[in-house]
């Protein structure tokens, strides 16, 4: 702890905080970046489809269902094949 004189300013110095950054990755100004691009081959663009489980439970559950239809549904990378859920 730092004293205080009589008139309230610290006899210690302020302490001072180091900030440890993250590494950002800074892409070219002439880089595009597509919103929906596949992250693997970063070539393609990716399609939604849905799943066999997602079409069953949207119409057995209707019209509740849809939501698990969506939920459910798989992106899928025409360039290289590469599928996320």
């Amino acid at each position: 702890m730092s004293t205080v004189r009589a008139a309230g300013i610290p006899t210690h110095h302020p302490r001072v905080y180091s900030i440890h950054s993250r590494n950002v990755t800074r892409y070219p100004a002439n880089s595009i970046v597509v919103v929906g691009g596949c992250p693997v081959c970063r070539v393609g663009v990716l399609e939604d489809s849905f799943t066999f489980l997602g079409i069953f439970l949207a119409i057995v559950l209707f019209p509740f269902g849809f939501i698990c239809c969506f939920a459910l549904r798989k992106r899928r990378c025409p360039n290289c094949g590469a599928s996320f859920t």
